[in-house]
């Protein structure tokens, strides 16, 4: 199949040789850009990438849409460069006097007759073809290095039009002793270095993340002494193009290359930033960089937030197993503003249409998001998008199209289907019992505390209190969801009995509200907790929020109590190796929830112990001459084994 392709092309590329080499070069031109209309259209997965490399480069100086036009004018100028390499037979000295100005000629061209060599280091940038012939007609033919294409026909006949003026192309067998060799006879080798190199390559700067750039010109430019003369070719207007030779490099026997290749990439983008749409952006550059960079969206809600976080330390952990440092992974949280409830649905709604043709456009998001919220998101580019809750799932799914990035979601993504996001982290209440190799099925949810962090944070808050016991109690009070009610009758019962048992055990006790807590159950605690000598440490989060309360209480503590209401807090505290009594709150309606569910799958796998609160006091007792659970879920576990779904 590919040999009658290859044959077909080549006749194909002949005959529009022969025609566009009558036809003026302005038409040509004009062809080509109506040209690269069709293929921008029907070159998705290219058009993508480019798109992706170039918000990568712009995103904080310019507008989806002047990127969608950015990548268009890519395309018409490659188009444009192509017809023109099929109308090399039409360049002549008269025709490079015409369209091509020079600029530093008189000063470079004396490098030419250098004993060591020339290498004239270009890029994919503007007619780099053309840039070839200009040397080889000005009387500095060039030494080619081609690579072979799978279309043999076609390569060659594309071989034979770049060497009807003087150049000679290496077909095959390029190695660095041809090239060594080219070098020492004195000949001129044009080459270009702005592609990924892969592992071989050294990481400089471009764009402001390194990129593997490819080292060979430098090192055989220093052992060999030959001089690199980059040069950049630029369209000004239709035929007319500039010639840039740049200053030229020479490197030492021994030197360190790193600079040299610095300087290269930032010459590149020099060219790049003035003609931002004559390079060539459809190739992965960044591909072999380091670094990755996280958004997680954040609904406001700082359970869901350090559920997003604890993801995202396991796409860290996953990471260094293969050398990269924390550093590596570079991680914004971007708070989400909706412009008010109906745009969140709204959006919501839309993003079940949500596709790659949406790349370029955001206009919804625009719509349904706060200015600065949007604008924000709009200036940052990743390459993960992470979200918890299904208020922000829609926003997740825009963000991965329009940055071409992989996507994570905790908790069921509201009207979308889980089949829009690479990994998705599912509580067992919520899954469907389908099974999905892209669904991570958790008994609990994801959560920040560890050894290490519960260790430093219950050192902190040891150091704000004097505590007088060597056993505590630690209790985290929620307040009301949809499906249940702190009442006043609850919160009464807990702290009777909390403060029952902490009196019979001669334990501390260590409390702490949330935001969700009502300001009457937080008066509640607070009229009868601060003269309570057994209470050595009480936090109302809605007035003055302690950092890391909830781990130096879940490290100090021996048991600790939670409302039931709460995923976050009771997984948290699972997580903690504690003893956990989990207190049940007023249900709002007579079906059994998803929360209840939860609660008996844990406490029957004996990672809590659920209890009325009525009850507290004797649960508390007895619970601590039970015999303890052994190890924690494998949840975290199984969510870094699906790292790999992120491209990490």
């Amino acid at each position: 199949m590919m040999y009658y392709l290859d044959y077909i092309c080549a006749i194909l590329v002949r005959i529009l040789n022969l025609i566009l080499h009558v036809l003026p070069i302005k038409f040509n031109l004009w062809l080509g850009r109506q040209f690269g209309t069709v293929v921008y259209l029907v070159n998705t997965d290219r058009r993508i990438i480019g798109y992706t490399n170039l918000r990568a480069a712009f995103c904080k100086e310019k507008t989806p849409g002047e990127l969608k036009r950015l990548i268009k004018n890519v395309y018409k100028n490659l188009t444009q460069t192509f017809l023109e390499i099929l109308s090399l037979t039409k360049v002549n000295k008269k025709y490079i006097n015409k369209y091509i100005e020079v600029i530093n000629a008189e000063d470079k061209y004396q490098y030419a007759n250098h004993p060591h060599g020339v290498i004239l280091l270009t890029a994919h940038f503007g007619n780099w073809e053309l840039s070839g012939i200009v040397s080889s007609i000005k009387g500095f033919p060039l030494v080619i290095l081609a690579r072979e294409q799978k279309m043999k026909r076609l390569n060659e006949l594309i071989n034979r039009l770049r060497e009807s003026k003087g150049s000679k192309v290496v077909r095959k067998g390029i190695t660095t002793k041809y090239i060594v060799k080219a070098l020492h006879e004195g000949k001129i080798i044009g080459m270009t270095g702005d592609q990924d190199a892969g592992k071989m390559g050294i990481l400089a700067d471009f764009f402001g993340r390194p990129a593997s750039t490819a080292s060979g010109t430098a090192r055989i430019a220093a052992k060999t002494g030959a001089i690199i003369l980059p040069a950049f070719m630029a369209r000004i207007k239709g035929p007319y193009h500039r010639l840039v030779l740049e200053e030229a490099i020479k490197i030492k026997k021994g030197e360190d290359i790193e600079p040299y290749l610095v300087r290269y990439n930032k010459l590149l983008e020099k060219y790049v930033r003035m003609y931002p749409d004559q390079w060539l952006w459809l190739h992965r550059r960044w591909k072999s960089s380091p670094i990755k960079k996280v958004i997680i969206l954040s609904d406001g809600k700082t359970g869901h937030l350090n559920q997003a976080l604890a993801v995202c330390r396991e796409l860290k952990r996953y990471r260094a197993r293969s050398g990269y440092g924390p550093e590596d992974t570079e991680v914004h949280v971007e708070e989400v503003r909706f412009k008010n409830t109906l745009a969140k649905w709204l959006l919501n709604f839309v993003s079940i249409f949500c596709s790659r043709n949406c790349q370029g456009c955001m206009r919804c998001v625009r719509v349904c998001l706060a200015k600065d919220s949007y604008e924000n998101l709009m200036k940052r580019y990743c390459d993960i998008v992470i979200s918890c809750g299904s208020s922000v799932a829609s926003l997740n799914k825009f963000l991965s199209v329009e940055n071409n990035a992989k996507n994570a979601v905790i908790m069921k993504p509201s009207v979308l289907g889980l089949n829009k996001f690479n990994m998705v982290i599912l509580p067992r209440h919520d899954s469907t019992g389908r099974r999905r190799d892209h669904v991570i099925v958790t008994d609990t949810v994801p959560n920040l505390i560890d050894e290490s962090s519960v260790l430093e944070a219950s050192r902190k808050i040891a150091s704000l209190t004097k505590l007088e016991r060597s056993k505590k109690i630690g209790v985290l009070l929620g307040g009301d969801n949809s499906d249940f009610a702190l009442t006043d009758d609850i919160t009464e019962a807990l702290l009777n009995n909390v403060i029952s048992a902490s009196r019979k055990l001669d334990f501390d006790l260590l409390f702490t509200t949330s935001r969700r807590t009502s300001r009457e159950a937080e008066k509640a605690v607070k009229d009868r907790l601060y003269q309570e000598k057994c209470c050595k440490f009480l936090v109302i989060a809605n007035e003055k929020n302690i950092p890391n309360a909830v781990s130096g209480i879940l490290g100090l503590s021996d048991v600790v109590v939670v409302s039931g209401e709460s995923v976050s807090m009771i997984s948290e505290a699972i997580y903690s190796k504690k003893t956990v009594v989990v207190f049940r709150l007023k249900k709002k309606r007579k079906r059994v929830s998803k929360f209840e569910k939860m609660l008996d799958n844990l406490e029957k796998k004996g990672y809590i112990t659920v209890a009325d609160a009525e009850e507290l006091s004797d649960v508390i007792a007895r619970s601590l001459h039970a015999p303890k659970k052994q190890g924690l879920p494998e949840d975290h576990h199984n969510i870094y084994m699906h790292m790999w779904r992120l491209g990490v």
